[in-house]
Formats: C-alpha cells, structure tokens, sequence
C-alpha cells in the first residue's frame, strides 16, 4: 500500500454547529476522525450526528456497528432527535450490525469494503474500533485500521470512528491501540467532576492541516442532541482528571501569556 490518496480542502459539518467552530468550518472531506473517551461519554452521539448532516445533504451514509443492535440504534437515535428507520427507508442510511467476534479481522475489513463498493457512500463511520481490538494482536489491528482508512481515503469517503477507553476519569493514552497517528482528527471526550456534579468536556486534541480551537469545552446531552459549551476557563487540571479552581491572581497571569503569545504571533 502506498500514501497516494488525494487531499481535499472542502469542509464537511459535523451535524454539530459548535463542534464546526472548533475545528476550524468543519471536518475535512476525505478526512479520518476518531472520537475517543470512555463509555457514556457521547461518542456514539456524535457519530448519529454526523451520519444525519450527511443525509439531510442527500449524501448516502453507512454505520458499522459492533455493540448495538438496530433496535438501540434506532431508539437511542429517536431519543436525541434523529430518525434512523426514516433515513434507511429514504436509502440514505444503511446499518450493518454484528458482534466482532462473529468473523476474523480479515473478513470485517473485506466485508466492509463489499458495502461501501456497494452502497457507495459519502461517510462512513465504525462505532467501535476498541470491540473490534478485543481477542487480537496490535500487530493485526493496526492492518486492519490501516486496510480501512486507506480504502476510506481512496474512495474519497470521510470516516468518524469512535475508541472506548478503559479509564472512567483522567487522562488516558490515545496510542495504546496505535491509531492515533492513522486518523486526521481526534475528539476527546472525559468526564470531569465539578462542584460536586459529573459533567463532560470535550476537546479537539488533534486536527491536520487546521487551526482549531484548544479549548476544554463542557459537553451536554439533551434531547436535541449534542449540546457544546463554554471552555472550562476558570479551572485547571481538567485533563488530568483533578480539576480545580483558579484564583483571580492565577487567571490574571494566565490572560497575560496569552495576550503576550498573540503579540508575538501577530
């Protein structure tokens, strides 16, 4: 296999206007984004999201899934607004649903090259990668990471995976499943505990060929969907997993490095 899949400036949403904003208009066509966090931390949302802008753009989706069933899918969809059953009726959407132990790594990649040649969509998306790592070598994995990304970008798909990580709060490792440097973009979503209350943060850790934002942003779930806040400004320690406040002195100092850096950058 050789790196010679073309790049593309055009910008495709997300299906979530915030999220557009911070990765600078939207994700790039032909691009691999990973959301990565632990269960519950709206992945799987976002994947629902984006698969959606895709359809309501007439674009034709498919959404690999290794932990739900259709029937979850379609009600935990209709729960944040998004109607699965009406897009597949409509053509637009097609669920492929099975557990990752079902077949080798081997016979899920060339299965889903089968459906993307196919169905011929403009996205795709695997929720998740981390079922499919379960029982392998890292060595096999990363073949098969590698096998789709690279058909993904030469059929001039955009795909959005999603990695679960083991740890519940704090930082965790991108790398342990040696996919981070394959995907253009990464997403990371935690849970933080502030003021006595859980909450999720979510930020854009890594973007190619982009400016983005930098911040840690609260992340929310209602029944609109995905919902993204203002940054975390007041703390610190958010990503460690320890956040804690800081004093006036402490932010005061803090908005004069940054006021210095864009000085120095302008």
């Amino acid at each position: 296999m050789r790196l010679t899949q073309r790049s593309s400036n055009v910008r495709v949403s997300s299906g979530v206007k915030t999220l557009d904003e911070m990765c600078g208009g939207g994700f790039f066509k032909d691009s691999i984004i990973l959301a990565t966090g632990a269960t519950g931390t709206g992945k799987t949302l976002l994947v629902s999201k984006f698969l959606q802008n895709g359809c309501t753009k007439g674009d034709r989706v498919i959404l690999f899934a290794y932990e739900e069933s259709r029937a979850q899918l379609f009600r935990n969809a209709s729960s944040w607004g998004i109607d699965f059953e009406y897009l597949e009726r409509q053509g637009l959407l097609k669920l492929f649903c099975a557990y990752p132990e079902s077949a080798g790594l081997e016979d899920h990649l060339q299965m889903i090259k089968s459906e993307i040649t196919e169905f011929k969509p403009s996205r795709i998306a695997i929720d998740s990668l981390s079922a499919l790592a379960r029982g392998v070598s890292n060595n096999a994995f990363r073949q098969f990471v590698i096998g789709v990304t690279g058909y993904a970008k030469q059929e001039e798909i955009t795909g959005f995976f999603t990695n679960t990580t083991d740890q519940f709060m704090g930082s965790h490792s991108i790398t342990d499943s040696h996919i981070s440097t394959i995907t253009d973009t990464i997403l990371m979503l935690q849970y933080v505990e502030i003021r006595g209350e859980m909450s999720r943060a979510i930020n854009v850790f890594k973007m190619r060929g982009s400016w983005h934002d930098k911040g840690i942003r609260e992340y929310t779930i209602s029944a609109h969907g995905a919902e993204i806040k203002d940054s975390f400004r007041n703390y610190e320690g958010i990503i460690s997993g320890s956040p804690s406040k800081m004093s006036v002195d402490e932010r005061g100092e803090l908005a004069r490095i940054v006021r210095g850096v864009q000085q120095k950058t302008d």
